[in-house]
């Protein structure tokens, strides 16, 4: 089921904290896009260790070559992370080239535009940022935030095509974010030029 895939964002408890804030009214965007951002990235960090412990993405490679759809079909029915094994399946369909770097890329991407496909969605189901322009706030911002995270999950992907140990991901020590509002206060505040501001007498 979707739920108990780490990159889907109806996961039981990875993606909580950022449905949660799309429940409370009182949320702001700019909270649940930190939020999200946050959400996301451990996600991600957390797919190495799901796939070293199922079945690499290499027997979707072996099953497509084999010509056979009931292959194809048991092969993916291996995968815990279903979702991400159909993605991968259709970039391999897609990429004639075969490259695995390239094919990693794409499915990465596919990946990510997928979740910012399931965010707008629940958003507009909770009925929290829903207008045309709202809407195309959010997909942007989340596209912005989540992008840096491209490279880590193409690499992992890559790896698993490859049949190569995934490398896993330690946790970051977490960051103090700052929103917009207060990097533009900070501004304001705080001069540009350090010549600029004022000494002590």
């Amino acid at each position: 089921m979707a739920e108990n895939e780490t990159l889907d964002f109806g996961h039981k408890s990875r993606w909580r904290r950022s449905r949660n804030l799309l429940r409370d009214p009182a949320s702001t965007l700019d909270q649940f896009i930190r939020t999200a951002a946050d959400d996301c990235q451990e996600a991600i960090r957390l797919l190495p260790a799901v796939l070293r412990k199922g079945t690499a993405l290499l027997a979707l490679v072996r099953a497509l070559e084999a010509g056979s759809t009931v292959a194809i079909q048991e092969a993916v029915a291996t995968f815990k992370e279903k979702r991400l094994a159909n993605i991968v399946l259709a970039a391999l369909r897609c990429t004639p080239s075969g490259d695995k770097t390239e094919l990693a890329r794409s499915a990465a991407e596919s990946i990510i535009e997928t979740l910012i496909d399931q965010i707008a969605a629940r958003s507009k189901r909770e009925k929290r940022f829903i207008s045309n322009l709202e809407q195309t706030e959010l997909r942007n911002a989340l596209g912005k935030e989540f992008s840096p995270h491209l490279t880590l999950l193409s690499e992992t992907i890559e790896a698993s095509l490859r049949g190569n140990p995934v490398r896993l991901v330690r946790k970051a020590f977490p960051s103090q974010r700052m929103a917009p509002r207060d990097v533009a206060r900070m501004s304001l505040v705080v001069p540009a030029n350090p010549q600029e501001r004022p000494s002590v007498r």
